[in-house]
């Protein structure tokens, strides 16, 4: 099991400590929000393309493949109907120096089978919200 524990850390905010680094989850100023962090939507796909990334990094090096200046630019369309929901998400990955180009794309689908996040997007997830 993860577990994170987010506390409220103003009155349009909650915060996760974790050792030497603090998140914040807040909603623009526009929305109503503090502006003080990424909304809880962004770090969900920041969750996606981290998972995917630490994943696809695992899958090089156990293999002795050096990948250097990997980005991965995470795109999450959002539906119009209600509730509001991603639709889906694309990653798009590119880098700027592989030791094994002609691997690349085997790691890609290593780390797409491999990562937590995406393999629970794509087959879905048990949801409960419950006041304790």
């Amino acid at each position: 099991m993860v577990k994170i524990v987010l506390k409220q850390s103003s009155a349009t905010a909650v915060q996760l400590q974790n050792g030497e680094f603090t998140i914040t989850v807040d909603r623009p100023v526009e929305k109503g929000g503090g502006g003080t962090g990424l909304m809880g939507g962004q770090y969900m796909l920041t969750g996606i393309g981290g998972c995917f990334a630490s994943t696809l990094f695992a899958a090089a090096q156990s293999r002795e493949i050096e990948i250097n200046g990997l980005k991965i630019e995470v795109n999450g369309s959002i539906g119009e109907e209600l509730p509001k929901r991603f639709t889906d998400v694309t990653l798009d990955v590119s880098y700027e120096t592989c030791s094994h180009p002609e691997e690349f794309e085997k790691l890609l689908t290593i780390a797409e089978q491999g990562c937590i996040s995406v393999n629970t997007m794509k087959n879905g997830i048990a949801f409960n919200a419950k006041l304790v």
